[in-house]
């Protein structure tokens, strides 16, 4: 048997040689996966639907321009909510405010927040004695955890184990 094991290479017969030590290090890396999910809990998202109208056009008149489309006034929400705001086209002028906040109704409060700026907003381009508009077709949808909360600590664990394990082999290596 000893003649199988000098037939190995070196980094096996080391990593074998400190499977415990391997084995202690990937499972206080599951452990630590476990507390961070713990510590972060999956974000709620919710969402609401907005219509966008830019004002109607004199006839002769070159009306229009980037400044009447829902896209600028998506570009000044997202300055307003900087992190954790999506604003998607659904269809037409109708586009789709998307919030991810730590509790559900964080989630909820912020996307009719966002949607109401977005009204606002619009209603602030002056165009010819004219304004665009926007109304909030669907309010707030009730929020929902994205990752139900066993999922991602199980799969935190598993990461943990693994970035574990290999600083075990790591070090196992290093230190013989």
């Amino acid at each position: 048997m000893s003649q199988q094991a000098s037939e190995l290479p070196r980094s096996v017969q080391i990593i074998g040689r400190y499977r415990g030590l391997i084995g202690l290090v990937a499972l206080l890396g599951a452990l630590v996966g476990v507390v961070l999910a713990a510590l972060n809990p999956p974000a709620s998202t919710s969402q609401t639907l907005v219509v966008f109208s830019a004002p109607t056009c004199p006839a002769g008149a070159i009306c229009g321009g980037p400044m009447f489309s829902p896209a600028f006034i998506e570009a000044m929400l997202l300055k307003q909510f900087p992190s954790g705001v999506q604003v998607k086209p659904v269809t037409g002028d109708v586009v789709s405010i998307s919030v991810a906040a730590g509790t559900a109704a964080r989630a909820e409060a912020i996307a009719h927040a966002a949607a109401r700026s977005y009204v606002v907003d619009a209603g602030a381009l002056p165009y010819l004695g004219e304004f665009a508009s926007a109304q909030i077709l669907q309010p707030a949808t009730s929020a929902a955890a994205t990752t139900p909360p066993l999922k991602q600590v199980a799969g935190d664990a598993l990461l943990g184990a693994v970035l574990g394990a290999l600083l075990g082999i790591i070090a196992a290596l290093a230190g013989d």
